[in-house]
């Protein structure tokens, strides 16, 4: 077991392990309402009906189930767990668990951030990619036509719970999605032991202390946290070009291709990072050059003006410079397809 704290509007821990044994222990203090509702999807449910079963005694359960995808992280699935909460009387001392990956775990944070202006919360993420960044760090979202997380706030849980056997049951496709989402880090943070070979707690816990650290200095994204979002703008562009069939992680991974040729194109520069990334990217089993000839620039531009890092006429892009430190960079949207 490891666990770390989170300083920040509301410092919590976040406990890394491998089982639901030490969840009374470590959760269970932070919902003291005698309701709860588990946020979870159709997939969850049908493979774990049973997670919770003796581990919120004396509690009234209640579980909200929205269908497993990209698609359900909208406005509709948001306003019917509110009602839902609302229908089962939920008062400002009860709270929600969120049991899922990143869907999941945005609109049930989304929502219980918003709930009588904020409600407990506990999160335990399922998948690796919700494990290693979106679980942690208090971002909420939900989607609207125009882009992805175009709606959401800034809430911190009261807690996270990381079960390792939960990723027993993961598909391939999300644990290469989970690497994906890890590979950013290594460009964050060289100093930290980031490693793509092996999935392990030490592999989480690396990853979480980078997250931890930035969130605690700038838990807003005002600044240094908006390094994070290295390789997401293209993703979540090439994310919607799919139509959100394509797994997040692997969008962000392939987000990161299109960063470094921008940053390559931009400082003159970086032939070497891209070598590396290329190399990286054969572990995830993404191969670049293919998703680069597939998605016609225009496109992906159009998507990329209703960035929420949009100012002006110009988007805030997360680049590497000659370096090798990342940089927020501001580029008129006009520019774009010059470096891309």
């Amino acid at each position: 077991m490891k666990e770390l704290k989170l300083s920040a509007s509301k410092n919590y821990n976040i406990t890394i392990t491998d089982g639901k044994d030490l969840f009374i222990e470590k959760c269970l203090p932070y919902l003291s309402g005698e309701k709860v509702a588990v946020i979870t999807d159709s997939n969850l449910m049908k493979i774990y009906p049973d997670y919770f079963e003796k581990l919120l005694p004396n509690k009234k359960v209640f579980y909200y189930t929205i269908k497993a995808g990209e698609e359900s992280k909208d406005v509709n699935n948001y306003v019917g767990i509110m009602n839902y909460l609302v229908e089962k009387e939920f008062s400002r001392n009860d709270g929600v668990i969120t049991f899922g990956g990143g869907v999941v775990g945005d609109i049930g944070a989304f929502s219980a951030s918003t709930y009588m202006r904020g409600i407990n919360l506990i999160a335990v993420p399922t998948s690796l990619l919700a494990m290693v960044d979106s679980s942690v760090g208090g971002k909420t979202a939900i989607n609207l036509d125009k882009g992805k997380n175009l709606c959401g706030t800034f809430y911190q849980p009261n807690g996270v719970y990381i079960d390792l056997s939960l990723l027993k049951t993961l598909p391939d496709n999300e644990l290469k999605s989970g690497l994906g989402e890890i590979l950013k880090y290594k460009y964050v943070d060289g100093k930290k032991n980031i490693s793509l070979d092996k999935i392990d707690e030490e592999l989480i816990y690396n990853c979480l202390q980078i997250k931890a650290e930035i969130v605690a200095e700038d838990e807003r994204e005002g600044g240094k946290r908006k390094l994070l979002n290295f390789g997401h703008t293209f993703g979540h562009a090439v994310e919607k070009l799919n139509n959100f069939t394509l797994a997040h992680g692997i969008c962000v991974a392939i987000g990161i291709g299109y960063a470094l040729r921008f940053s390559e194109k931009y400082y003159n520069g970086g032939k070497e990072d891209f070598n590396t990334y290329l190399s990286l990217m054969q572990k995830i089993g993404v191969d670049f050059s293919e998703a680069y000839d597939k998605y016609d620039k225009d496109k992906l531009i159009e998507i990329i003006k209703y960035d929420k890092k949009r100012k002006g006429d110009a988007i805030d892009f997360v680049l590497i410079d000659n370096e090798k430190k990342l940089r927020v960079v501001p580029v008129k949207i006009d520019d774009i397809k010059e470096y891309i």
